[in-house]
């Protein structure tokens, strides 16, 4: 059975920051701290993942009206391909009944150097119910198409959840 566990109410912040640095390339990433900070305010969560007593992974999540982002979701190498991913996603979906969904992921670009990641990690989000919006999104020289699951996601929605995740100064910044 799989729980989520709000990271100040355990003690895997090693194994987090950890798993945080090795599963996200560094221009995917904003500074760990931030995402303590952030996790401590009403419209974002960092959870530890756990399989009973055992931790598999993390998940960071960010709310914005009706929309429930996931920020980032890794799973540890060891307990990959176990079926994880899918369990959480899925664990989302029943906890979050009346919310949207969403997440970005790199476009699948043949001419990428990771297109075969690329594309196994759109068909593991397909697989599990999520849907491309009408748009992409470029940051730092890379585009990501957006997927939701639940009722679709537009482009001004995912532009004022980002604003107000960031806030007027670290908007400027990121």
């Amino acid at each position: 059975m799989i729980n989520l566990i709000h990271l100040d109410k355990t003690n895997e912040l090693l194994k987090v920051k950890d798993l945080y640095l090795e599963a996200f390339p560094k221009y995917e990433r904003v500074p760990f701290w931030l995402l303590i900070y952030k996790s401590k305010k009403k419209n974002c969560d960092l959870f530890a993942i756990y399989d009973e007593s055992e931790y598999i992974g993390f998940l960071y999540l960010t709310y914005y009206k009706d929309i429930v982002y996931v920020f980032y979701l890794a799973i540890e190498p060891s307990q990959q391909s176990k079926g994880y991913g899918s369990i959480v996603l899925q664990h989302l979906k029943e906890i979050y009944t009346d919310k949207r969904l969403l997440l970005n992921i790199e476009k699948v670009d043949r001419s990428a150097d990771n297109y075969e990641q690329r594309f196994k990690r759109k068909q593991f989000y397909e697989k599990n119910g999520f849907l491309n919006t009408n748009f992409e999104i470029e940051d730092k020289n890379i585009v990501y198409e957006i997927l939701y699951s639940g009722e679709e996601v537009y482009e001004f929605e995912y532009h004022a959840l980002f604003k107000s995740y960031y806030g007027r100064i670290l908007n400027l910044i990121f």
